[in-house]
C-alpha cells in the first residue's frame, strides 16, 4: 500500500489559451512537494506527423523522413523538468552517486564557449554555475535519469519512466505543425523558452543567438516561460531532456505507434536520444523536430530530465 504522503500529484488536462499568443499558456512556477511525484499533464492519444519538412530552416537530415504516427496510448508527462530540489531528495534518501560523481565528472563548456571538456569537479550539485532548488537538475546521465524514475515509482506506486522520442515530439508540438509550438519566429523564443540569446552572446560573442534577451545566462527556474498548448513548461529550451530511445540515424523504419526504438529493433543503444534543446542552444536547436544523442553514462551541464507516467 502506498502511503498518502507519497501519492503523486494529480494529473491535469489542457487549459484555455485566451489572452495569450495563439496556442500558448501563461507561465506558471513549478511546484514540488517533498515525497510526492511531479505535477503531471494528461496527454491524450492522437495522430501527428513526426519530423521536419525538407524546407524547414535549420533542419538536419536526421529529422526525416517525415512520417505519420498514431500515439495509441494516452500517457502523462511532467509539466516541468525535474528540479534540483526533487533530484536532491532522491539522493538524500538513497545515497545515490551519479555517473559524473563516480566517473570523470560532467561535461561543461570551455571558457570561450567553443568546445566541451569533462570537469572532474562538476556534477549535479556543482554544475559550474549557480542554481537554486527550483532550477532544472543538470549533469545527470541517462542511467541517472532511469534510476530517479525507478526510485520515484517505488515511493509513489505510480509507473514513472522516460518518455519515448515519439511521445516527446507529439507532446512538444501539441497539435502544431510549425517549427516551434509558438510559430516559426526564433526571435520570439525569449517569451517561450530559455535558449541562447543576447544574454548568452555577451559571454560567448561567437555564438549564433536569437535576437531577444530573457536575462538568463544559464538555466532558469522551471516554469518561468509561457507553456505550450498542452500546458507543458520548458518543453523547448532550458535543458535537453533524456528520452527512452536508442539512437537511430534517421526515421527510416521508425515506430509509428508511439513506442520507443530499442535494442530489439537493431538500434545503437550505447547512445540515447535527447530532445528539446537547452539554455545554450541557438535558433536552430530550439525546434520541435531537433534531436541529438549522448552515451548513456555521460553527463552534461545542459542535459536534464522530464518524466513520463504510464496510465
Amino acid at each position: 500500500m502506498v502511503l498518502t504522503l507519497f501519492l503523486a500529484l494529480p494529473i491535469q488536462g489542457a487549459e484555455e489559451t485566451s489572452g495569450f499568443a495563439p496556442g500558448t499558456l501563461p507561465a506558471e512556477p513549478c511546484v514540488s512537494r517533498p515525497g510526492a511525484g511531479p505535477q503531471m499533464v494528461l496527454i491524450e492519444s492522437g495522430r501527428f506527423t513526426m519530423g521536419s519538412p525538407v524546407g524547414e530552416e535549420g533542419r538536419w537530415d536526421d529529422e526525416g523522413p517525415r512520417h505519420a504516427v498514431a500515439v495509441v496510448r494516452p500517457f502523462a508527462l511532467a509539466r516541468c523538468e525535474t528540479t534540483v530540489g526533487e533530484f536532491g531528495r532522491f539522493v538524500a534518501e538513497t545515497g545515490y552517486w551519479t555517473d559524473a560523481e563516480r566517473g570523470g565528472g560532467c561535461y561543461t563548456l570551455d571558457a570561450d564557449g567553443s568546445g566541451l571538456s569533462q570537469r572532474e569537479d562538476a556534477n549535479w550539485h556543482n554544475p559550474g554555475f549557480a542554481q537554486s532548488d527550483d532550477h532544472p537538475v543538470v549533469c545527470v546521465s541517462f542511467n541517472d535519469a532511469r534510476a530517479y524514475a525507478r526510485w520515484l515509482s517505488l515511493r509513489t506506486g505510480a509507473a514513472y519512466r522516460l518518455p519515448t522520442e515519439t511521445e516527446w515530439e507529439y507532446a512538444a508540438r501539441a497539435g502544431t505543425t510549425t517549427s516551434r509550438f509558438w510559430g516559426d519566429d526564433p526571435a520570439a523564443s525569449c517569451i517561450y523558452s530559455n535558449g541562447a540569446d543576447r544574454t548568452a552572446k555577451a559571454r560567448f560573442p561567437d555564438w549564433t543567438v536569437a535576437d531577444c534577451d530573457d536575462g538568463a545566462e544559464f538555466t532558469a527556474p522551471a516554469g518561468r516561460y509561457r507553456r505550450n498548448p498542452f500546458g507543458l513548461s520548458d518543453i523547448l529550451g532550458n535543458v535537453w531532456e533524456w528520452v527512452e530511445d536508442c539512437w537511430h540515424q534517421d526515421y527510416t523504419g521508425a515506430p509509428n505507434d508511439g513506442s520507443a526504438s530499442l535494442e530489439a529493433k537493431g538500434e545503437d543503444c550505447t547512445r540515447r536520444v535527447v530532445r528539446g534543446g537547452g539554455w545554450y542552444g541557438g535558433p536552430r536547436g530550439l525546434r520541435s523536430a531537433y534531436r541529438n544523442w549522448s552515451t548513456a553514462d555521460e553527463a552534461y551541464y545542459f542535459v536534464g530530465i522530464r518524466l513520463a507516467r504510464t496510465l
